[in-house]
Order: structure tokens, then sequence, then C-alpha cells
């Protein structure tokens, strides 16, 4: 699903002759007077203030946006035949079924005994069918043939304990908190995204793929995330090397952090509330070390090409480089800035920094001389929104989020982000009212698409700056996504009347943006701010994938009038109370 929100109608354009439309032989660059706005600057300074390290990059060879599912399964094999040192992955769970995946991590451990895997995954997700054949019992395969090489943790959300953890179904226990990064980190490459590792998020479940390349520093600082929470994590050990799904053993190790299992004490609570500040020290540490750090020694290593030749630039000055690496080369034209919201630890970047200031940034380019139609497109596979992220008024619902037709209370989930939505809808349509306008600055629409089901999130914030006549995207690129020159000219045209300019910032990660998210689960993302006209270019073809599959499913007051959307009253109450858990 995917909602837009556009702060002031676009302005009319007046015809204008093909001959007096500026001509660009690859994708137009960036319009000085964007990369100068104080509300770019304001971001960057307020995120500094916040304590989040960036990370200067070059967005053309350090950035690859991933598309479709497969891309994303064959980039995680490649990498991993590739990697030699060491191999992280962070993930809700590996799907059990997923043995050609671990079969080549077996394969690469095999061939180079110098590598080392670390593997972070939920515990209450991952042996939900333990001592049966289960995710972590796959995992466990690992740990079995590899004991020196592999290091496999399960996270357990310090939520839950005592007769809650003993007698809370399984189907159930994981509102209470969940291991839900989505790190997948390959000697010095990492990739990000909202999708787990199972069959469906390889073949016919939409989400997100961003793979930074070549960035050892960035690498460095997730792989030490990864650690960080390993160490306050269960560890699985296994000894049967004859079955691929070797029951594991499963305990608190003495080298953790917390040395005894907190879980098992006497006054669980009490060790829990202890682990929970050890835990905040060692990530505020490790945010606070990084951030400490001089710019240089968290850049990117350039390619040779760009340090001996000069960049040219076509009708212009060399652009400026990314605030916040000015006093790097210029080639570095993209800061990344991971984010953690691990309310659990105390650790909210989401919603305290980055959320806001996004925002704090789409309305001052919107309400600046040019920039009507500044566009910020939002995008959940839920609807569950805080109500603090109600009031900035905008988030989408999905109706096709996989629970459906399931046995048990879990049917009733889509009902409940049906309410919701509906709930929010009526917010927005009352404020429309209130202020007295002829149209809401909120646009709602449901993603469809045949056979598949969707999990994307993410926000992109694209600027309209003091120039109605933006180029037209490159035919090699539009063509790639809509067809034909034809269709893509038809295309641009729109496009320039309501989505002048790419983005030039996308958060991608693991979070949901809902209130579990925020108050329950482990989310890390990465938020890209970028001058590359290459990458911004990137990201746009990602909104315009998404749209594709949004076309006839705007959401308004009819659709909650369909049968098959009429929610029982008995849904919107317990909705209601466990909000917060869904």
């Amino acid at each position: 699903m995917l909602q837009r929100v556009r702060r002031v109608r676009p302005p009319r354009i007046p015809r204008r002759s093909s001959a007096a439309q500026p001509y660009y032989t690859s994708a137009p660059p960036l319009h000085a007077e964007f990369e100068r706005h104080p509300a770019f600057l304001d971001l960057s300074s307020q995120l500094d203030d916040a304590g989040l390290p960036a990370f200067a990059a070059h967005g053309e060879t350090s950035v690859r946006v991933l598309h479709e599912p497969r891309d994303f399964y064959q980039a995680l094999l490649a990498k991993i035949r590739a990697a030699k040192r060491r191999i992280f992955i962070a993930s809700l769970y590996v799907g059990k079924e997923e043995t050609e995946l671990v079969g080549t991590l077996h394969a690469a451990l095999r061939g180079n005994p110098s590598l080392r895997v670390t593997l972070l995954v939920d515990y209450l997700r991952s042996t939900r069918e333990h001592p049966g054949a289960s995710s972590a019992a796959l995992l466990a395969s690992l740990a079995a043939a590899f004991p020196d090489q592999v290091d496999l943790r399960l996270f357990h959300t310090p939520a839950l304990y005592g007769w809650q953890r003993r007698w809370v179904p399984k189907r159930f226990n994981e509102g209470w908190g969940l291991q839900h990064m989505k790190v997948y980190g390959f000697d010095d490459d990492v990739i990000m995204s909202g999708a787990n590792l199972s069959h469906d998020y390889f073949t016919n479940r939409a989400d997100r793929y961003i793979s930074f390349e070549a960035h050892a520093p960035l690498a460095d600082f997730f792989s030490s995330l990864v650690s960080t929470v390993a160490s306050f994590s269960f560890r699985a050990t296994a000894s049967d090397t004859s079955t691929p799904t070797p029951t594991p053993t499963i305990s608190w190790p003495s080298s953790n952090a917390v040395s005894a299992d907190p879980f098992a004490a006497r006054r669980p609570g009490v060790a829990l509330s202890d682990l929970r500040a050890h835990a905040h020290e060692a990530l505020s540490t490790l945010l606070e070390t990084w951030h400490a750090l001089p710019p240089p020694s968290r850049a990117a290593s350039l390619p040779p090409s760009l340090l001996s030749t000069p960049r040219p630039f076509t009708r212009r000055a060399p652009r400026p480089p990314a605030p916040g690496a000015s006093h790097l080369h210029p080639a570095f034209d993209t800061l990344l800035r991971p984010v953690l919201q691990m309310a659990p630890f105390s650790l909210t970047h989401e919603t305290r920094a980055v959320v806001p200031g996004v925002f704090r940034a789409a309305n001052a380019l919107a309400t600046a001389p040019g920039g009507q139609g500044t566009t910020l497109d939002w995008t959940s596979g839920y609807f569950g929104l805080r109500e603090d992220y109600r009031r900035l008024a905008i988030e989408c619902d999905a109706r096709a989020n996989g629970f459906f037709g399931s046995k048990g209370v879990s049917r009733f989930i889509p009902p409940a982000y049906t309410y919701f939505s509906q709930r929010f809808y009526e917010q927005v349509d009352e404020y429309t009212r209130r202020k007295r306008r002829d149209e809401p600055r909120v646009e709602m629409s449901e993603w469809k698409r045949d056979g598949w089901t969707y999990h994307a999130k993410g926000i992109w914030l694209a600027p309209s700056v003091s120039n109605p006549f933006s180029p037209a995207t490159p035919t090699s690129l539009s063509t790639t996504l809509l067809g034909s020159s034809h269709d893509a000219q038809t295309h641009d045209l729109a496009l320039r009347l309501s989505h002048p300019s790419p983005p030039f910032l996308s958060l991608v990660g693991s979070s949901n943006f809902g209130a579990r998210s925020a108050t329950r689960d482990l989310e890390a993302g990465v938020l890209v701010t970028t001058h590359s006209t290459k990458l911004r270019w990137a990201l746009e073809g990602e909104v315009r994938r998404i749209r594709e599959w949004c076309r006839g499913g705007e959401v308004d007051a009819a659709m909650f009038e369909r049968p098959e959307r009429k929610v029982p009253w008995l849904v919107k109450v317990a909705a209601r109370r466990i909000e917060g858990m869904l």
C-alpha cells in the first residue's frame, strides 16, 4: 500500500514548446537551489544533534537499489559465496524450508575455515515449532557442523517472562516484542531490507532491498550492532550432524554481557531490568563511539577513477558535497545514517528524531517558493499508526498481510487493520472539513497484485524546487519502468505536474511505523539522503513500481461500506485494547 501527501496543489504549468525544454543526455541534474535549501541543511543538523552517525558514500557506486524478490534472493546467495571474512545476519526468522540458503552457508563455511558467521534471529518466532523441525533447528545444523565458525543467537524480548512466558500460547506471544531487524552483511557489503528469509519473501511478497556496497565503516557498524544485541541473547548449539534439522540446545552463555540467565532468576523482573540497563549502555556507547569519529573514518573508499579524474558537470558549477561531508572529497554525495528504534532498550531514533525531522523538512520545502508540489510517500504493509504519527497525517492500509484466513483468532487481524484505516480516514475527512479545504492533502491507496502480498515499508521525500519545468525522466529509465517510450513520455508529463523531482531522501529498514515497532520490537534502518542523480532516480523507480499496483486502489468512504470490509464490533473493541501489540 502507498500513500502520498501533497502539501499544496501543484501550480498550473503553461504550455511550453519542446524547443524550450532543456535537454540532458543522462538523468537531469539536481538543482543547486535545492542542495543549499535550509530544510536540507537543518535536517542534517538535527540528526547530527540527535547523535546519529553519518556515513559518507558515493551514491552511484556505493548504493544499489534492488526491486524484485528474486533479485534479493540471488544477491544473498552471491554475497554468501563471495564472503571471505564475515557474514552477519539479523532477521526475524529463516524459513524452515530454506535448505538452499542454509546449504549455501554450509558450502561457504566448508570452503573457507577463516569465515565467521553470526546469526541473530528472534527466539519466539524461530522456536514456534520446537522441539520439532523449526527455523532454529535448521540454523542449528550450521552450529553443529561448524561450532568454531558459527555463533547462532536467539533474542528473547525482556517484556515476556514469568508466568506469561510459560502460559501465553506460541501463536500469540510475539505481541510482547520481537527481534525485528533485517540486516544482511557480507564482508564490507550490507543489505538493508524489511524482508525476512523465507520462500514468500523470495518469490511473491513485495518488499524493499537496498544494498550498500564496499562500505567497510558502515559494515563494521552493523556488524558491531548485531554482535551487541547477540551479547544479550540466548545461544543455540547442536551436535548432531546427521540431520538437516538437529534439535538445538538453547542456553544463556556465561560470556554474555549479563552472565546469568535473567529469565531464570528468582526475581526475573529485576534481573531483566538490569539487562535493559546494560543493553542501553552498550548500544549507546556504540552509537557515541561512531558519532565521535572524524568523517573520513566513516566514509566509504572511493574508486580510483573518482579520485584521479575530476567529475564532469554540465551547465552548472560543481555541486557541494553532502552536508556533514563538506571537507571530504566532492564525490561523496550521499549520507547514510543508521536509525535504531529499540524502545525496550530506550533507543528511539525513529520516533524521537527521524520521522519528525523528515516531516519538518517536508513542510519547509512545501511552503518555500516553488515547493508546492513537494511530495512525501509513506508506505507500510500494516496499518497501526501511533497517535503522534496519525497527527503527522499520513499512512495507508494494506489488506493482503498474510494473516487472512488462517486458523484461530488471527483471522481477525486484517479486519483490525481495516478498522484502523477507517478510523484514520474519518479523522482526515473531519480535519479537512474543519479547515474548509476543497480536498484532503492525504491520499490513501491500497496495493493489489494477484498472487502477491505486500510487506514494503519506507519513506521517500521528493522536493519540488522552483522549477515547474522539471525535465523528463531519461528515456532509457522510463522504458525500463513503463514498457515503451510513448508510455514513458505520457507518464513523465503527468509526473512533472505532481512529482517534479525524484526523492532526495528515503528511509529503508524493518520498522512498520506502528505502535509495536515503536514500543516493543528491535528495529533498524538506514536514512539515505543524497545528491546523486542516478541514486535519486533509482529511488523514484521504487515509488513508481509501488504506484503501478495501486491504480484503482484509492481509499474512500465507499470502500468501508463493502460487505467484505465490515468490521465486527467485537473486533473493534479488541483492536483498541491490543493496538500496541499489532
